[in-house]
């Protein structure tokens, strides 16, 4: 290995760990949330096998637990597939913000495509500039957490009981929560979260979950992108 490489390679380790160590507190959300899923999916006669692989290749807590409700309704796949989508439609607004400040390779791509989530973005973009391995350090960190909680509820989740009953999944919100308020900077963020928070609550009460987040985010993303090009010099900004 040149010294070069040498150095790219403390560098990516370096900023690896960042994002993983800056994550683990949020290791108290995902896993009670991971447990909450375990238990959920082995009530309705879900293998555990099966269970842990839904956690390893979809890796989205929302999604998965919507899921586990269709299809405890007897929802076809199809139908199982679709929703949990829409519940997702976050995700493509996060892997195009993330390729715009960083215009990952393809095997970048591949990664950020499995362990892209909010809070690794979050916690990645508070760590001006944004950088891949910070994001990708932060996203495996998530992911591990998510799958230690899905174990923990698949084998011993019935000695806790259901996580949910007693609030511990609203952990999950409190910790998007920590990281979303140390990003707002100015004006222009506040006034972004003010925006997609009134826009979701507004979209909820005529449509599911999923629509409402991509409304949120589309209408968030808009009043961000216009406040930040007037707060440009030359583009009419101060």
């Amino acid at each position: 290995m040149t010294t070069q490489a040498a150095t790219r390679f403390i560098a990516r380790r370096s900023d690896f760990l960042e994002g993983f160590v800056a994550m683990l507190p949020l290791w108290s959300g995902a896993i009670p949330s991971g447990i909450a899923y375990g238990v959920a999916a082995t009530s309705i006669g879900i293998g555990a096998f099966e269970a842990q692989l839904m956690s390893l290749t979809v890796f989205t807590a929302a999604g998965q637990l919507t899921a586990v409700s269709l299809i405890d309704a007897g929802s076809s796949l199809l139908t199982t597939v679709i929703t949990v989508m829409v519940v997702n439609a976050q995700f493509p607004l996060l892997g195009i913000a993330a390729a715009r400040r960083l215009r990952p390779t393809l095997g970048q791509r591949a990664q950020l495509g499995l362990l892209l989530t909010d809070a690794a973005f979050g916690i990645a973009a508070a760590r001006e500039p944004l950088r891949h391995y910070v994001l990708v350090g932060a996203g495996a960190s998530m992911y591990l957490g998510w799958n230690i909680g899905t174990a923990l509820g698949l084998t011993v989740g019935n000695a806790f009981g259901d996580p949910r009953a007693i609030g511990l999944d609203f952990v999950v919100t409190l910790s998007f929560l920590a990281v979303l308020v140390p990003l707002i900077k100015g004006k222009p963020e506040l006034a972004t979260v003010v925006v997609a928070a009134l826009v979701a609550v507004a979209v909820l009460q005529l449509a599911p979950v999923g629509v409402a987040i991509l409304a949120a985010g589309a209408a968030g993303s808009l009043t961000g992108a216009v406040l930040d090009s007037r707060a440009r010099p030359g583009r009419g900004g101060p």
